[in-house]
Formats: C-alpha cells, structure tokens, sequence
C-alpha cells in the first residue's frame, strides 16, 4: 500500500528525503516551524525565504544523485532560471538541456518545488502552526528601494526614448530594459538582488553572519 501524505510539501520530502541541517534537532516539520515562528534563538523568516530553501534542498539532492555541482553559487543561479526569474527563454532552454545531458528532466524538477501558498497550508492546516506579526512591524526601507528602482527606470526610459529620437541607439525602443540594484558577497561570486537579499534576510547562504 502506497504511503498517505498530507500534502506535496510532505511528498516531496518523503521523495527526496529533505532533512533540516545538521544543527538542528528536531526533524523538517519542527524545522520549519521554528524558522517560520522564530522559536528558540532564530529569528522568524517568510514564507518565500522558506519555500526557497527547501526547493534548493530538493535541487541539491537531485543534482547529488546525477553527480552534477551541487555548490551554492551553481545552485542559486540554477534555481533562479527554472522558476523563469528573469531569464531569457534561450538561456533557460539551454539550461534544460544541461540537465536533459546529465539524466535530469527540468520540468519535472521544478514541477517538485512548493510555492509559499503551498508552504502555508502544510504549516497552518498539517501542522497547526500559527505565527504572530506585530500590527507596528512596517516595511518602509524595502518600499523605498522599490520606489528608488521604479524613479531610476522612468529617468532611463525617458533619457532612452530621446536617444532613440536622435537615431544614437538603432531599435531601442524594441529592447527590453532590467532595472535591479544588487548585493555582492565579498567573499564570492555571488550576487543577489536587494528584495532577495530583503527576502532571504542574508546575501550568501555561505558567508552568512550567523
């Protein structure tokens, strides 16, 4: 008889035998609720942060068994281009066939990864986990990167359509502008977005201040 799983984030774990890290005493489900929670000497993550590092466990544990680099750079770079975060469809074509050639199916793998909705129902209706928010808790510093980034874009835009007026850039108007401001960890290549960065609450997974 086929195991009963409560729902796909349990699935997916049973499947690719997710653990919490080694630090950790407990097992994935007390993992996550005290990341979610903040319990003990953690401080409370989102859901996005947590769905993000389970579906990058998943990625490491496939690219391990196919032998494939499992380095947090190849999988951070990785894992952005399957969810199509930005990325050019040739470039993420040409990343399903890297996989195809070491035995993996793409669409498969990211059709394994939970969204934050998912993320929520395993947490609140399979676990009974609940999480309080302070009502004063006020997101105004991310807002104004937001609004910062979106000033920068329409005096780019602007400054682009006259430059494409005087004939000084040839089809500007036909080309897609990326307006992102990016962190770089000092320590490697790595290099994330500042709502990323705001989301994960850390640059580099690896050269984290713990």
């Amino acid at each position: 008889m086929a195991p009963t799983h409560c729902c796909k984030v349990d699935r997916v774990r049973a499947e690719h035998g997710i653990t919490p890290p080694a630090r950790f005493d407990g097992g994935l489900d007390s993992y996550l609720v005290a990341r979610w929670t903040g319990e003990g000497e953690t401080d409370p993550v989102g859901l996005r942060t947590l769905s993000e590092w389970f579906n990058k466990q998943v990625l490491k544990t496939v690219y391990r068994d196919h032998g494939r680099s499992e380095s947090s750079v190849r999988l951070d770079s990785d894992y952005e281009a399957l969810r199509g975060n930005d990325i050019p469809e040739h470039k993420l074509a040409e990343l399903h066939s890297e996989l195809a050639d070491d035995g993996i199916d793409g669409e498969a793998l990211t059709g394994q990864f939970i969204g934050k909705s998912t993320l929520s129902r395993h947490l609140k209706d399979c676990l009974d986990a609940t999480k309080d928010t302070p009502a004063s808790e006020t997101e105004w510093e991310i807002d104004r990167v937001r609004v910062a980034t979106n000033t920068y874009r329409t005096h780019l835009e602007s400054a682009l359509q006259s430059l494409g007026n005087k004939d000084r850039i040839s089809d500007v108007e036909a080309a897609e502008l990326q307006v992102q401001s990016y962190l770089s960890c000092p320590e490697c290549p790595t290099r994330v977005t500042v709502e990323q960065a705001y989301e994960q609450g850390y640059v580099c997974a690896d050269h984290r201040d713990d």
